[in-house]
């Protein structure tokens, strides 16, 4: 089963995809996507259970709480998001 999902992109990463895909590194937008979903999963994920404990850990000896510190992810993934 497959499911479809929306992503927002600036123009110049676009038109970098775009790019690709008129080199023939890629058949479609949707296929660099899954590439780039699938390789990054697997390098990204195996680190992510350590790195939630690692900040959980920071968290507690700083004292800030669970939703503050998703609070501020939040905050630096829509600034990441915003460049």
């Amino acid at each position: 089963m497959t499911e479809s999902i929306t992503a927002r992109f600036s123009n110049t990463d676009i038109k970098a995809i775009d790019s690709l895909i008129k080199a023939g590194f890629y058949t479609t937008r949707s296929d660099f996507l899954k590439v780039a979903a699938r390789n990054l999963l697997r390098e990204d994920v195996p680190i992510i259970p350590d790195l939630i404990i690692g900040m959980q850990q920071q968290a507690k000896k700083r004292g800030i709480t669970q939703g503050k510190m998703l609070k501020e992810l939040r905050k630096v993934r829509r600034e990441l998001y915003d460049e």
